[in-house]
Parts: C-alpha cells; structure tokens; sequence
C-alpha cells in the first residue's frame, strides 16, 4: 500500500476512534486470510494468580509472558518444605535447561521469578532438587516424572496501529481483498500467510500476515479492524502490542 495512503489510514483509524469504542468480541473466521485456521482470542486473565492445589504438585503461570521481563510462577510442592525448586524451560536441541530456582515455602508452596528469555509458545516445569547424598539419576528420575508442567506464549513489545476504514474492498499486498471481518496483519518483510501471535490487554489471537505495513514512523505493524475489534485494540488505535512468529493457530 503506498506510503501515503497507509498515514492516511493510521489518521482515519484514530479519528473514528475518538467518537466510537469498539468493544472485544469473538473472532470469526474470513475467507482468503492466508491459509490461517479460525482466529481464536484467549479471554482476559484475571489480576491474581492462584498456586494450585495444595494436595498436588502443580505449577502455574500467566499464559502471557514479554520477552526480557519478569515472568512469575507460582506452585506447591507437598511435603517438600525447604527443599530446593528448579524452573526449567524446554530446548527443542538440549531438552530440559535449568532458568530459575528458589525454595519450598513452609507451607509446601512456592514462588519462582524468570526474565523470559524465548520468544514463542514456551513449556515449563518445576523439579525438586536432588537431596545431598541421594543418587542423582534415581532422584532425577523421580522428580521428572512428578513435575507439574505449564504453556507461556512469550510476546515481543513492538508499537502497532489498525487500519480497514477507507480500504474495505481494496486488494491488500497478498492478493485478498479487504474485508470488515478479515482477520490478518501488516508487516513490512514477513511472507504472506506467516501466522503471528498478538497479544493486547491480556487477550491473544493468531492472525496471518495479509499485507505491507506500515509506513508511518515507529510501528511495526497493522492490525485490521477485526483482529483490532477482538483484542479490544480499537479503543487506543495506537500503541504497544505483544507478538511472536508461530508455526499453527491454537487447538480448537
């Protein structure tokens, strides 16, 4: 889309925004988006975070995590008071690699701090450390086996606009044409149909790259109204998301 018609978008998307608040709804699926499945939106995570179940092991974490910054997991570890727990992070070439550690509360709980440092759809888990004198490869085993285990999407921060107003029924770059229910994105390099994860107010959709953009200063991408209207980002028309490169859209 020619440069000045993409600032003229980003003016329009704002000054609609002014006098209308879309609110977030459920994604539908759009014919020609780039191969993508049907968009789904992960529903708001509420303010606190819970250990799980005291009488299991278990671990718990936000499903939403930003690259380079803290990221908390919670847990209970039954009758493993004081002993030592490992955070760990999987590899795809090393396997399990060690992130974090900390202490069994006296309560059989605990409370571990990681700066994330993966972008991507992330598996964690917690393992008791190996007692002193204990042998390591049956303790290890041991504690594999009873790990409780978790799913984060790690998000990079990048500033984003929306576009659509003006444009329905124009051809974006990919070669669909513009819809009010098309879910997709811009970005200047990524291939067509290349399914990105965006993340805004706690909400998460997967969205294919339709189109080129933007080309207005500091944004690295263009949201199109409808992939706006389900994270609830058409109610700022501009400002910071969270996003990753993913391989497939989340199981139905």
């Amino acid at each position: 889309m020619p440069r000045f018609r993409r600032d003229r978008a980003v003016l329009v998307a704002v000054f609609m925004t002014a006098f209308s608040v879309c609110a977030p709804g459920t994604a539908l699926a759009a014919p020609g988006t780039g191969g993508a499945t049907i968009p789904q939106v992960l529903p708001q995570t509420s303010g606190g975070m819970g250990y799980g179940d005291p009488s299991t092991y278990s671990l718990v974490v936000k499903p939403i995590a930003v690259l380079n910054r803290q990221l908390v997991a919670r847990g209970t570890m039954p009758g493993a008071q004081s002993r030592r727990v490992i955070l760990q992070r999987f590899d795809q070439k090393h396997g399990w690699r060690n992130v974090a550690r900390t202490r069994v509360h006296s309560t059989g709980r605990f409370k571990v701090k990681w700066k994330a440092d993966r972008m991507g759809r992330i598996s964690l888990r917690a393992i008791l450390a190996a007692r002193r004198g204990a042998r390591a490869s049956s303790s290890a085993n041991a504690s594999a086996a009873e790990a409780p285990t978790a799913k984060v999407t790690v998000y990079r921060a990048a500033l984003a606009t929306f576009y659509g107003p003006g444009f329905f029924g124009q051809q974006t770059a990919c070669g669909q044409t513009l819809a009010p229910d098309m879910h997709g994105v811009a970005h200047k390099k990524l291939p067509c149909g290349t399914l990105i994860a965006v993340t805004f107010a706690d909400r998460e959709i997967v969205v294919p790259v339709i189109d080129r953009g933007p080309f207005n200063g500091s944004y690295s991408w263009d949201l199109t109204q409808a992939t706006a209207d389900a994270l609830g980002f058409t109610a700022v028309g501009a400002g910071e998301i969270g996003y990753a490169r993913v391989d497939s859209a989340p199981a139905t």
